[in-house]
């Protein structure tokens, strides 16, 4: 992400060069909205499942219930976050957002049962419906005309980056204080992130006379949105099931991952390391997934990623055997799959749109991807109390993986020009 298209002699003041550079900014606050309402929300909150499972008159179910309710509820804000953003733009979307997701984490502080719990859990899951990736996507689809996939990855590490730094923070402030304590901190994290990004963001280049940006001058193009052959119905409908699909296991992988190192033998601080392990893994992998798909192309990008995701996945399966240096590598590997699950899905979601409906097509990408996470936050804490292990839906996670594989690789196969 280099200079904006805007040549000019002579020095600079400050200010000027950073509007001249302003999409790395908005790069910047999508990192940041995306730390708060998607990397707190969702990404780091597993380091918090022991703890809230081992709460009275919650369990295993009640954990799942409770994450099930919060992606309820960012996949019922979803079919209507374009109007949301119609009605007040991007910016003040994103802030009101942030603000929601600090009042989920407020509302946990008070949490000691189900009911309290569920409520917060929809307030928080509003907060990611409307603040999440569908911001962002558009946000990067306004700014870039090329590099586009780079700057998706960079912009979705911020979700990442909550991975490997809240749950170090979340494990001390507990031990320290409380499981209510270390929400409040997330809520006060969560407003201060959230009127930063007001501050600094801008929903269009033209809000300061600039145009998307293109590259440099005389560079090879890069990274640019794709133009597909129009696909049929039926083709179009199983692809929105893949990304269901990548919604399950991307959503799956890291939100269970904790108690899955627990009930194997595995001790909470253990559990809490390879989350952060697996989040170093994931943020990295933003990055290097959004160049793999700007250099080697979408296609064979995304190939390559599934191939990581599918290893990872087969060793969590493998979680019984008391391993420490297996559960470190299967974090490794599955961390840096679910990339797909946001760089992927953003980039795909503007490949395969027909440009006039490319808004409601990145909706319904998210919408699907929301379905997936949905059933991955139910089903996981309902089989563990139905057959005693997480492995099992490790197994049914790494099939879903390769079905969806199948069939994404397979779109671009046939209806790429």
């Amino acid at each position: 992400m280099g200079k904006n298209h805007r040549k000019s002699p002579g020095k600079r003041p400050a200010n000027a060069m950073i509007k001249r550079h302003y999409e790395k900014v908005i790069v910047g606050c999508c990192f940041a909205f995306l730390f708060v309402n998607v990397g707190l929300a969702s990404t780091a909150f597993s380091v918090h499942q022991p703890f809230i499972v081992a709460m009275d008159g919650i369990g295993d179910t009640g954990g799942s219930l409770i994450l099930s309710a919060r992606t309820l509820a960012s996949l019922l804000a979803m079919f209507v976050v374009d109007r949301y953003y119609q009605a007040l733009d991007v910016r003040n979307g994103v802030l009101v957002a942030c603000l929601l997701t600090a009042a989920g984490f407020l509302v946990y502080s008070f949490a000691t049962g189900l009911p309290v719990f569920f409520a917060g859990a929809v307030i928080l899951g509003a907060g990611y419906g409307l603040g999440g990736l569908i911001a962002m996507t558009i946000l990067t689809n306004r700014w870039f005309s090329e590099n586009v996939g780079s700057a998706v990855g960079f912009a979705t590490m911020g979700s990442g980056m909550a991975s490997i730094v809240m749950p170090l923070i979340v494990i001390r402030v507990i031990e320290a204080a409380s499981l209510s304590v270390a929400f409040l901190v997330e809520a006060a994290i969560a407003l201060l992130v959230g009127l930063a990004v007001f501050a600094l963001l801008r929903n269009r280049p033209s809000d300061l006379g600039l145009e998307p940006y293109a590259g440099k001058p005389g560079k090879k193009k890069r990274g640019q949105v794709l133009e597909m052959k129009p696909a049929p119905c039926g083709e179009r409908v199983l692809l929105l099931a893949a990304v269901a699909f990548v919604g399950i296991f991307s959503c799956g992988a890291i939100t269970y991952i904790s108690v899955l190192a627990t009930t194997s033998g595995f001790t909470p601080a253990f559990a809490a390391t390879i989350v952060s392990v697996a989040g170093v893994a994931l943020t990295v992998s933003k990055f290097v997934t959004g160049e793999l798909f700007d250099v080697l192309g979408t296609q064979r990008g995304s190939a390559i990623v599934f191939v990581v995701a599918a290893i990872g996945f087969a060793l969590c399966c493998c979680a019984g055997t008391g391993s420490a240096a297996l559960m470190v590598v299967a974090a490794v590997m599955v961390g840096a799959g679910i990339s797909l699950g946001s760089v992927g899905i953003s980039v795909w979601s503007l490949d395969t749109a027909d440009p006039a409906n490319r808004a409601r097509h990145i909706k319904n990408c998210q919408i699907a991807y929301g379905v997936g996470g949905f059933v991955a936050n139910t089903l996981p804490g309902i089989v563990k109390d139905l057959f005693g292990s997480y492995v099992i839906s490790y197994v049914g996670m790494l099939v879903i993986l390769l079905a969806a594989a199948v069939i994404i690789l397979r779109y671009y196969r046939m209806f790429s020009k």
